[in-house]
């Protein structure tokens, strides 16, 4: 588990920042109190039924032997991503996993699943490969899911320490924080079917991704 949730796994996930850059030059987070609240938007609105049940049932999908079941929760996934971005964003970060991934483990499933991606047959998402290689790995689907949550607030605030908006330690602390509402949001995420997943309903992240994608200047992906 910890190392699936390294940042030094080269995945490019912290190459990307969610929107926070378009909202920091807007003016719209600023402070660690706008980064915070920020976060939690993107936790409870955007992330918990979204990517954090994909994890779930990609985990439950492997654990039973079900390529076709991956399969459903990867397309449902990727109908979810409402900005062309968050969705190319997904989908690189889940190709490079899904190359890494026989060197994790020979899982017959999961071995069919990454050539579907690297064939290019199904969109290849990083919660959906994540939460495959996890439970093939023997790790619970409570720690996948805490582990796919925790990627997107540390995500984040790598990009707010690069962008200077908090220092490294404040980002910590945050971090500290903020584990009720990974919690939390695990907890959404460990109770919503296939069919109850929902796409972002924090728009104003997923707007600012859009702006952000036409900017001319940016430090980060889109």
């Amino acid at each position: 588990m910890m190392q699936l949730s390294d940042s030094a796994l080269p995945i490019g996930r912290h190459a990307h920042a969610f929107g926070l850059e378009r909202l920091f030059r807007d003016g719209r987070v600023e402070t660690p109190q706008d980064l915070q609240s920020m976060i939690m938007s993107a936790l409870t609105h955007g992330v918990a039924r979204a990517d954090g049940a994909a994890a779930a049932l990609a985990h439950d999908a492997l654990g039973a032997g079900l390529l076709s079941g991956l399969l459903e929760i990867d397309a449902r996934l990727d109908l979810l991503k409402l900005t062309a971005s968050s969705q190319a964003a997904s989908r690189r970060c889940g190709s490079r996993l899904a190359t890494l991934a026989p060197a994790f483990h020979a899982n017959s499933t999961l071995v069919k699943f990454v050539q579907e991606v690297s064939d290019k047959k199904t969109p290849g998402h990083v919660s959906v490969v994540s939460g495959a290689v996890a439970a093939a790995m023997g790790i619970s689907r409570e720690d996948t899911v805490l582990m796919e949550l925790r990627g997107v607030v540390t995500m984040i605030l790598s990009a707010a320490v690069r962008l200077d908006v908090i220092p490294a330690s404040a980002a910590q602390e945050m971090l500290v924080v903020l584990a009720p509402e990974i919690i939390g949001s695990a907890g959404i995420s460990l109770g919503t079917g296939i069919g109850e997943m929902e796409c972002g309903a924090a728009a104003g992240l997923e707007i600012a991704s859009m702006r952000h994608a036409g900017d001319h200047s940016r430090l980060f992906a889109t």
